[in-house]
């Protein structure tokens, strides 16, 4: 038995015209698909409410711009294949950052554009259709207190700083030891002593001294690669530090050429990474 065809109710209908139009054919279906599947033929508001809701929690906080990046695109000349996000520090306030989100972003957008790395990307895709995931997603995140994106995305950047003591200053109070998140700082009587592969750099230490006796590097920032969710996820690893915008964007050239010279047909970056520098 065929059903008859679906038909919108028109306060429905006219609740999905305020939908933005690069997402509207997507809800639509996704609409007509939760209907269909309920055996009914008739699409009313309360549906397209319960639709909305749900795509609102999925995309919640991102702004129209993300949105419409993340649509499914054809195939052809011109598609932006290599998506650089940062923390929202400066939207937020935040009084953490480490470093300029801004200024790093910039640098690898340019190095992209320059280096025609969305075409070279795009040509390795087959099919007539470009999803979200076959993209080269870059997140850059100003300090280490609480982003997750770096370590998911194929390329993750957080901002980092490394502690030393003016050691005549100190005198051997704990207090830095006490605070510290990564348990990185011991103190036995003497000045403190930084493990450095536990140190994060969130300058919890330097703010609560009261000697005034930590001092900082210049802030530079942790590259990873290699992160990813999905059926087999993997977690970004530290590969390198970089201490200005330039060298970042040297480590990233030579990862996405390695990529683009020897990656298997379909393979994703992460994937690629994963395959050629486990041991």
């Amino acid at each position: 038995m065929t059903m008859p065809k679906l038909t919108w109710e028109k306060d429905a209908e006219k609740a999905l015209q305020k939908v933005p139009f690069f997402v509207r054919t997507l809800v639509r279906r996704k609409v007509e698909e939760r209907v269909k599947k309920q055996n009914r033929n008739r699409v009313t508001l309360a549906d397209f409410q319960e639709a909305e809701a749900r795509f609102q929690s999925v995309m919640g906080g991102k702004s129209e711009s993300e949105l419409k990046r993340m649509m499914p695109v054809p195939n052809r000349a011109g598609v932006e294949m290599v998506l650089v996000e940062t923390c929202h520090n400066k939207l937020s306030n935040c009084p953490n950052p480490l470093i300029d989100t801004e200024v790093w972003k910039k640098a690898v957008e340019d190095w992209a554009r320059k280096k025609g790395i969305s075409e070279k990307l795009r040509s390795r895709v087959r099919g007539d259709t470009i999803y979200h995931y076959q993209k080269f997603h870059v997140s850059i995140s100003g300090c280490p207190n609480a982003c997750s994106r770096p370590q998911i995305a194929e390329a993750g950047m957080t901002g980092f700083v490394k502690p030393r003591v003016e050691r005549e200053a100190c005198n051997s109070c704990g207090i830095c030891v006490e605070v510290c998140p990564d348990r990185a700082i011991t103190v036995n009587h003497n000045p403190p002593v930084f493990a450095l592969n536990k140190c994060l750099g969130c300058v919890k230490c330097r703010d609560i001294c009261p000697e005034s006796c930590i001092k900082l590097s210049a802030a530079g920032v942790r590259v990873m690669m290699a992160g990813k969710l999905g059926r087999r996820p993997h977690l970004a690893e530290v590969i390198a530090e970089a201490q200005t915008p330039e060298q970042l964007v040297e480590i990233l050239d030579r990862a996405l050429q390695d990529y683009l010279a020897n990656g298997r047909a379909e393979e994703r970056f992460s994937e690629f990474w994963i395959r050629t520098n486990r041991t």
